[in-house]
């Protein structure tokens, strides 16, 4: 049987469920495209986003039967691609550019109260996080993110080296990292 565009989700889902290659191939088709532009907001790489897509569709055909049907597939792929972003832009050295344009692209895709919810968990991991870091290293890492000092003003502040705010942020960025990857994964 030839693949219908028309099939509504749930038709192709209860396809794909059974190892239906065709539905798979008319899903692709149908969500590449609006998947690749909530990516591209995100990753400017465009072999990043084809990697995060090809990612997601391979979990897509590999995690099918596990899908419930009355599942929301537009919103089950909208989450994959995002989580396979995040964990990206968390392994790469992340810049506030992407943390800020994360956050928007997390408000878009879920509900409000469950972004609020997830993001208020969140906010709360990381506070207790950062207060597990040593003292002078907090010290300067929240000068850097709370009060948005630059590195010269945090160095002028506290009478350090520019090269010693620089690497308290990076170690304490990479303790973070280390603390939060795994919890951050399933966000």
């Amino acid at each position: 049987m030839q693949g219908d565009a028309t099939w509504n989700d749930q038709t192709l889902l209860k396809r794909l469920k059974k190892g239906d290659k065709v539905a798979f191939a008319v899903l692709y088709n149908r969500y590449w495209p609006l998947l690749f532009q909530r990516a591209r907001r995100m990753l400017q790489d465009e072999e990043e986003i084809r990697d995060v897509l090809q990612d997601t569709f391979t979990t897509l055909w590999e995690k099918a039967p596990l899908i419930e049907p009355s599942a929301s597939l537009s919103a089950y792929l909208h989450a994959l691609v995002r989580n396979r972003i995040l964990n990206m832009l968390l392994r790469s050295k992340v810049k506030d550019k992407y943390l800020d344009s994360l956050a928007l692209f997390s408000e878009q895709m879920a509900s409000p109260a469950d972004s609020m919810i997830r993001e208020k968990q969140m906010q709360l991991l990381i506070e207790e996080e950062v207060t597990k870091l040593p003292e002078k290293m907090r010290e300067v890492f929240e000068l850097s993110r709370k009060d948005r000092l630059s590195y010269n003003e945090i160095a002028n502040k506290l009478q350090i080296s520019q090269n010693t705010v620089k690497k308290q942020i990076s170690n304490a960025l990479r303790q973070l990292r280390l603390k939060l990857g795994s919890f951050l994964f399933f966000f």
